[in-house]
Formats: structure tokens, C-alpha cells, sequence
């Protein structure tokens, strides 16, 4: 196995022009990490030197190294391998940029997310870069895919190379765009050193218009109230002073956003409280009609470019039809589904666990015949898109949920390679996949 340092390394995460991030883990400890190492490609070394990338490098590893926050990724180990540094970070499975779907075609559209989740991101993306602003630092890359997201669902800001530390000029070649199309402030797209917190307070509005509504904000066009009727107009002020084209008509800075944010969801949820007072008719995708074929029981190995249509899954990866969702309560931890003709643990696992964990957990309920049975297993990924609702439409955000102990991610067992599984998102009902060692909710089927 190659190593990095004294890290063995299992998988390649990321490749671009500064270098590569790699899937590694800490010896004798198993501390699965992310581990970013500088290796240039010669057209970077061309705009950039030698000494003024490795320059970058280190101030990247300095700054997270150097910060304490929550909401700001961590760094805790720094070295040199075969002539080139490399630094050591918490490793996350997945990023808001997999969780919305958004892909190397960013115009194209995204999952839109509940209300109060993408709420929640909004919330944490502001306090890490609150913090960030505090020590004098602007980000000047904050997009989905620089946003990671543990199984806690606490957002994480990674990052740093394109950063920019008070007092300091830009650092790199004259005419070189810093930041994302679609996300970079208009200023910071004309003129890097232009760029200060309020840049970093445009890239967030866009990320959470994106969160909202699912579709990148088009400047003078269309509010969000009017893409998503269901959000009324709670967050159009606060989009619009977020996404101003001059950096003086923004917010001051990310604390006083996050109080208009606040603002704004508490607006959102009195107007679902009437709605849900009003209790009307929810919305609802089409449903599998009852009598269907039963879902595949048999595990698979599906290659994930094969597996939108395996599964027969969307563009984004959400099941095309919907099962009825009739829950039956039988007692004793269990619901049943008489129309898919299974039987569910009513609670998941107390903690999220490794993929190999969550074989265990089963084996555990089966030993002690919970509920009275000795048949549980993990189920496939068509049994579990047979507890997934559609995207839910007025009253719909007031359905009870059919199990206890909600969780967001869940285990199947169905493989993608010898490294990883499909999960199911059930909140926002899609199919994802992820490494064996990612913490991710187990929950049990057995057949009727």
C-alpha cells in the first residue's frame, strides 16, 4: 500500500492543478483522514513559482491549523513527502455540494432542500465565516463542494488556498480569476484584491438561494418566493441584500446576515403553522400503485455509473414513482408496510456506524430475536426507496413521520465496489453512495 509521509493511503478523493487529496489513516490509531498534498502541475508552476505555491500551501495549513471553531474544518498535522509538503485534516464523507446534487454543470439544477436544513447550513456556514472574518481572513471560494458535511449534519468550511489574510495583497499572477463562476462576488471576479468579508457574504447568499429553491439566482430576475411558492416571500429581502451586485448594499457582515436569516425562518415557520392549522391537502408525486411487484430482497453490486438506471433513479437520483407509505404500528418496535410486504425496525441503530458496523448491529438483533423474529437484515436500495415520500408541498411539511428516532442517512446492502455502498438520504429522498468507514445511520427490513 502507498504511503504519503507516514500515512497509508486507500483512496484518491480529489485531483486538480495545485495537487491531489487523498483517503488516508492514521497508523495503529485507524483514524480514517484527508490528507492534501502539493503537487503542482507545470501550468500552475508556470503562473504561479515554486516558491510562492509552497508559500500558499503552508499559509493554507497555518490558517486551519490555527483556527478553533465548529464550523471551520480542522488540521492537525503538517509535513514534507518526496520533495513536496502535505497536510493532514478531518476526513467527512460528504460535502453540501453531493447533498444538494450539484455536479461539474453547476447551472444545471440542484435538490432543493427542507426549509429549516438548508436553514441550518445557512446558519453554520456564517458562523464559521464570522470567525473566519474575525482573524481577518476572507475565504473568497465559498461554494457547496468547499462546505463539507459530517454525519451530524454540522457544516465544516474547508478550502483555504484561494484565501486571503488582512493586510495582504494578492499573491498570485496578474488576469487570474480567484474564485467560482456562478458564486464569486462581481468585484472579486474584476479584481482579486477588491475582495474583502462582503465577498464571502455573496457566496453564501448564492449557496443558500441554491439551498432553497434548488437553482442558481439569476441577478434582477426572479425572487425565490416566486421559484417556491411554498417559502411566500419569508427570504426574498434577506436574498436580495445578500446578493446585492455592489459590495455596500450587503450586509455589514456574516453576524448581522445571520440574524436577518433568523428573522426570515421565524417569518417561514408562522406562516407553516397557519398552513398546517389550515391542515389541507399535501401535494404528492405519483405513487406506486398498490399490488406492485415486491421489491428486490437480493443484494447487488451495481458500478455507480450504472446505477441511476439499475436503480431507476432521475437525474438526481430521486425514485421516479413513490410507494403508497402505508404504515402499519405492529407493536413492539416494528411498523409494517403490507404493500411493499415488509416489516421495519421502527428505530435505527442509536449511532450512526461503519458500513461493516451496521452488518453487526443486525446480527445483534437477530441474536436477541427482536420483535420476535430472527430474519432481519439490511435492506437494498429498493426497499428503502419504498419508505421515501416526495418533496413535500404544502400540508405535506405537516405529515407525521412513520418512524421514531428520524434519521437522514441510511445503509444499504447494495455495494458500489469493494470499497463502498449506496446509502438513501431519507429526508430528501435520494440515493447517494458512500466509503465503507463513513458513519451513516443502520436501520433493519425483514420480509412479511
Amino acid at each position: 500500500m502507498r504511503t504519503i509521509g507516514r500515512y497509508p493511503i486507500q483512496a484518491v478523493l480529489g485531483r486538480g492543478g495545485m495537487g491531489a487529496v487523498f483517503k488516508a489513516r492514521v497508523p495503529v490509531v485507524g483514524r480514517v483522514v484527508a490528507l492534501k498534498l502539493l503537487r503542482p502541475n507545470e501550468l500552475t508552476l508556470g503562473l504561479w513559482g515554486r516558491e510562492r505555491v509552497e508559500r500558499a500551501f503552508r499559509d493554507e495549513a497555518a490558517l486551519l491549523g490555527g483556527l478553533r471553531h465548529p464550523n471551520v474544518v480542522d488540521v492537525f498535522d503538517y509535513g514534507e513527502a518526496g520533495g513536496w509538503p502535505y497536510f493532514v485534516m478531518e476526513f467527512h464523507g460528504e460535502s453540501l455540494g453531493s447533498v444538494i446534487g450539484e455536479t461539474y454543470r453547476v447551472e444545471a439544477a440542484s435538490r432543493r432542500l427542507p426549509v429549516d436544513r438548508a436553514v441550518g447550513y445557512g446558519a453554520q456556514l456564517l458562523a464559521g465565516l464570522a470567525r473566519l472574518h474575525y482573524a481577518g481572513i476572507v475565504h473568497r471560494d465559498v461554494k457547496p463542494f468547499n462546505l463539507l458535511v459530517t454525519d451530524a449534519d454540522v457544516l465544516k468550511i474547508t478550502d483555504m488556498g484561494l484565501s486571503k489574510v488582512r493586510g495582504e495583497t494578492f499573491r498570485g499572477p496578474a488576469n487570474v480569476k480567484v474564485g467560482s463562476p456562478y458564486y464569486a462576488a462581481p468585484e472579486q471576479e474584476d479584481d482579486p484584491e477588491a475582495a474583502d468579508a462582503r465577498a464571502d457574504l455573496y457566496a453564501a447568499g448564492v449557496t443558500l438561494f441554491r439551498m432553497l429553491t434548488g437553482r442558481l439566482p439569476e441577478t434582477g430576475r426572479e425572487r425565490p418566493g416566486d421559484l417556491v411558492p411554498d417559502l411566500g416571500h419569508a427570504f426574498d429581502s434577506l436574498l436580495e441584500t445578500a446578493l446585492a451586485e455592489r459590495p455596500g448594499k450587503r450586509f455589514p457582515s456574516a453576524r448581522v446576515m445571520a440574524e436577518a436569516l433568523a428573522a426570515s425562518h421565524a417569518v417561514w415557520r408562522r406562516r407553516m403553522e397557519g398552513v398546517c392549522a389550515g391542515a389541507g391537502e399535501a401535494l404528492l408525486a405519483p405513487r406506486t400503485a398498490a399490488g406492485a411487484d415486491r421489491p428486490r430482497r437480493e443484494p447487488v453490486m451495481v458500478p455507480t455509473r450504472h446505477a441511476r438506471e439499475a436503480f431507476g433513479l432521475d437525474g438526481l437520483w430521486r425514485p421516479a414513482a413513490y410507494w403508497p407509505g402505508r404504515f402499519k404500528d405492529m407493536g413492539g418496535g416494528v411498523v409494517r408496510d403490507p404493500d411493499a410486504g415488509l416489516a421495519w425496525v421502527r428505530q435505527a441503530a442509536p449511532y450512526a456506524v461503519t458500513w461493516p458496523e451496521a452488518g453487526t448491529y443486525v446480527d445483534a438483533l437477530n441474536a436477541g430475536r427482536f420483535g420476535g423474529f430472527a430474519d432481519w437484515r439490511l435492506p437494498t436500495v429498493a426497499e428503502l426507496v419504498t419508505i421515501l415520500t416526495p418533496e413535500p408541498t404544502g400540508a405535506g411539511y405537516c405529515q407525521p413521520a412513520a418512524f421514531s428516532q428520524p434519521v437522514r442517512r441510511v445503509w444499504s446492502a447494495d455495494r458500489a465496489n469493494y470499497a463502498g455502498a449506496y446509502a438513501v438520504d431519507v429526508e430528501l429522498g435520494y440515493v447517494t453512495r458512500a466509503d465503507f468507514c463513513c458513519p451513516v445511520a443502520a436501520r433493519a427490513v425483514r420480509s412479511l
